[in-house]
């Protein structure tokens, strides 16, 4: 095993940053996502396939390893600090009390059955007071081997629309993958289409690069950078992460190579104007505790199991988050 470089704190300036002018006051809003990889209980559920994640199973998932799990999850949400936050690979609503009971920060949660055979779920946690949810519905398609979570809302008193995603690893067909792709388009074309201001966000773990073919052709995903020169493209979805990913960042690392499937994508809607619009900041969040400093593993996310032997650790991804401001129009000048 080679050690890689460590991935480190990035936060980058991005094409929609503004500086805050006399007259406005922008509050920021953090929204991430975060895989936090087999987050399961340690009830045998027959519906599911768990089976790995039981006290008597090869892996002896019993109540002390499973609160390790839940308390590393909660510091890394605490530490997060996001207001609205989609979690993936999250077993169960029982589970999703656990770690709000863990957690310092006061969140209001968002769980439906996704539908997994391996019952993984997502998982919307978010602020109360910045964020009033008014529908919430999930979407089945060809190639979803889970089912999108879609959550309409008040954020800060604006609507927003919100995709949370998780869709099918590499290890499946690429012609399979690729209907899951155009089922999330439809999904975002069902949204846009006669509504091309809507401020929508998608995020999740992708499992594919931002500038992998399906995301640049299925999902007509573009780095945010398209918008310094030309105007927004209604069916676009734009993302700082393109620019992340071809610098060598990464969420993950798989034999050596840091991939980015985890990313947050906005509308164009979020460009420009007052209101709720992207402030210019994103970011791969990574603390040292979540990192291998030494050893074969250097620079690779700690997990709780690494090669079959438990470890103890958090994720095999790290969480990202994107950075918004709801700018206030400027007041009239009294003389």
């Amino acid at each position: 095993m080679r050690p890689i470089r460590l991935l480190s704190v990035l936060l980058c300036a991005a094409a929609f940053c503004c500086g805050t002018a006399a007259g406005t006051e922008p509050d920021r809003i953090r929204i991430a996502c975060y895989n936090v990889e087999s987050l399961f209980d340690t009830v045998p559920d027959p519906s599911a396939g768990d089976a790995e994640f039981t006290p008597h199973s090869p892996r002896r998932w019993n109540t002390e390893r499973y609160r390790m799990k839940i308390n590393h999850i909660s510091r890394v949400i605490d530490d997060l600090d996001a207001d609205l936050l989609a979690l993936a690979e999250v077993e169960n609503e029982a589970v999703v009390r656990d770690l709000m009971y863990a957690m310092r920060s006061d969140y209001n949660y968002i769980h439906r059955n996704s539908g997994d055979p391996r019952g993984m779920d997502v998982v919307l946690l978010y602020r109360g007071s910045r964020f009033f949810p008014t529908r919430v519905r999930q979407v089945f398609g060809r190639g979803l081997t889970r089912s999108l979570l879609t959550v309409d809302g008040e954020l800060l008193g604006e609507s927003v629309t919100l995709i949370l995603c998780h869709l099918p690893s590499q290890m499946n067909a690429a012609r399979y993958r690729a209907e899951a792709f155009r089922s999330l388009r439809r999904t975002v074309d069902s949204l846009l289409t006669g509504s091309p201001q809507r401020k929508l966000v998608v995020l999740g773990d992708f499992n594919a690069e931002p500038d992998a073919r399906e995301s640049r052709k299925i999902l007509h995903v573009r780095p945010e950078t398209a918008l310094r020169n030309a105007p927004a493209d209604p069916s676009a979805l734009y993302t700082p992460f393109v620019g992340l990913r071809r610098q060598g960042y990464g969420t993950l690392v798989y034999r050596d190579r840091r991939q980015l499937f985890d990313y947050i994508l906005v509308s164009g809607a979020f460009a420009s104007g007052n209101g709720l619009r992207y402030g210019g900041r994103c970011g791969i969040f990574v603390r040292d505790y979540l990192i291998h400093r030494s050893g074969p593993w250097k620079g690779y996310p700690i997990r709780t199991f690494q090669a079959g032997r438990y470890t103890g650790g958090y994720s095999d991804h790290l969480p990202v988050f994107l950075d918004f401001e709801n700018k206030k129009p400027e007041s009239p000048e009294v003389r």
